[in-house]
């Protein structure tokens, strides 16, 4: 990622988390330092005062990456499915979740690969219930939807398992 990428990045997550217009001018002049920046991520996670301010903070971050989208409430992810046609693909995952951040980039690249399917994450850290009240025990947990009904799980972060899901039920 670019730096100047990498500046407003972190100047858009601040915005979200809260953060003064002084401490954003003051975050403007720092690109220049990618040792600056890194230390502004760290100074900006501590900055985010509450869970809501976090998610939507990691969202635009997903959005500006070309990532895949978080959802961010119960609300969206039963509009999902009640509206959604195509195969619906859950990433249940969790930040302090090792092997959850390792697959994150194969699940990108699955979600760009296999764009006949709507591809999102849910933080079982954001939105516990829900994913207990589906079952989710261990992350990562990819759950497959068509048309509303559960109709595959895998557990774990088995790439080539995933890739074989997708394809047989797309």
């Amino acid at each position: 990622m670019q730096r100047s990428t990498l500046a407003m990045l972190l100047l858009a997550m601040a915005a979200l988390a809260g953060a003064s217009p002084s401490q954003l001018n003051g975050m403007g002049r720092l690109e220049k330092s990618e040792t600056a920046l890194v230390g502004l991520g760290a100074q900006l996670c501590r900055h985010e005062a509450s869970p809501l301010r976090a998610s939507r903070a990691r969202s635009m971050a997903l959005r500006l990456r070309g990532g895949v989208r978080e959802l961010e409430s119960e609300e969206e992810w039963e509009e999902i499915l009640r509206d959604e046609e195509r195969l619906v693909v859950v990433d249940f995952t969790a930040s302090w979740c090792g092997p959850c951040q390792r697959i994150a980039p194969a699940y990108a690249a699955l979600a760009e690969e296999f764009g006949g399917a709507l591809f999102v994450k849910i933080d079982v850290d954001v939105l516990g219930e829900l994913a207990a009240d589906l079952g989710v025990a261990s992350m990562p947990t990819f759950q497959l939807y068509r048309h509303g009904e559960l109709v595959d799980t895998l557990r774990g972060a088995n790439e080539p398992a995933l890739r074989m899901l997708l394809e047989q039920h797309i």
